[in-house]
């Protein structure tokens, strides 16, 4: 379910002009103009901002980052910490640049990694990041920040996720399919095929087991394990195409059939 973005509530709640454009056009720039603004601050855009509005507030202007820049600019930067297994991530705030996620930074704030999925490692990340800005906010106005710029050369680029990227390949190890999928849960989705139907798959976890050929499909004590390039994958939860999300062991319990030689995809 959509909801109102807490900044917009919380913006009506005291009165003041609230706009929502879906792009930043010309008429949008002037709209905005008009307003006077005094400060710019933004998050997760993804857009250039308009030189007109950062010359209309002298440059102060604020980027609100979901990773330890210089590594992970753009649009993904939190799938990407967890498909590359980095043991921590972060937020930065950086002053704000026409180019993207490229302003000299300001402060940041470190996190360690668990074993959560981008949605729940988005959620923390906006809270500390929130954290971050109330916290340093009044000291970029008073001139007392110091700016530092980004070392390009430790520059690492994190691009939208692809949708077919989503599809687990096998051939890969174990420890990776995890992370794949913790990285595209809840979108834009980790999936295989099973008898030529999309199965989603939301939860997994790495099991040992004999050596196999990967893409072979077991259940074992009632819950689905699939053989990747190195180790098992083991289904703790999926979604079935046009079904709720459940159990891996729910869905093995409605399959009929389930033959020695069955693979994915299949």
């Amino acid at each position: 379910m959509l909801r109102e973005p807490a900044v917009k509530v919380a913006a009506r709640a005291m009165g003041l002009a609230v706009r929502q454009p879906a792009r930043l056009d010309d008429k949008e720039v002037a709209a905005i103009l008009a307003l006077r603004p005094e400060l710019l601050v933004w998050s997760a855009y993804g857009n250039k901002i308009p030189k007109a509005l950062l010359a209309a507030v002298s440059g102060r202007a604020l980027n609100v980052h979901a990773s330890l820049l210089p590594r992970w600019r753009g649009a993904a930067p939190i799938a990407h910490a967890i498909l590359a297994g980095d043991p921590e991530t972060g937020v930065t705030l950086m002053e704000g640049t026409t180019e993207l996620d490229a302003g000299p930074i300001l402060a940041q704030t470190r996190t360690k990694i668990g074993d959560e999925t981008k949605g729940e490692l988005e959620e923390r990340l906006a809270k500390l990041g929130g954290e971050l800005l109330e916290r340093e906010m009044p000291r970029y106005l008073a001139g007392k920040m110091v700016r530092r710029p980004q070392d390009q050369k430790q520059v690492t680029l994190a691009p939208k996720l692809e949708p077919r990227g989503g599809e687990l390949d096998l051939a890969r190890p174990a420890e990776e399919l995890v992370r794949r999928v913790r990285a595209y849960t809840p979108d834009p989705g980790a999936f295989v095929t099973f008898r030529g139907q999309r199965i989603g798959v939301l939860r997994t976890t790495v099991v040992g087991g004999r050596g196999t050929d990967h893409g072979v499909f077991e259940i074992r004590n009632g819950t689905p394990h699939l053989a990747a390039g190195a180790g098992w994958l083991r289904l703790d939860q999926v979604k079935p195409a046009g079904k709720r999300a459940m159990s891996g062991a729910d869905w093995a319990r409605g399959l009929r059939d389930v033959r020695a030689d069955e693979r994915v995809p299949s």
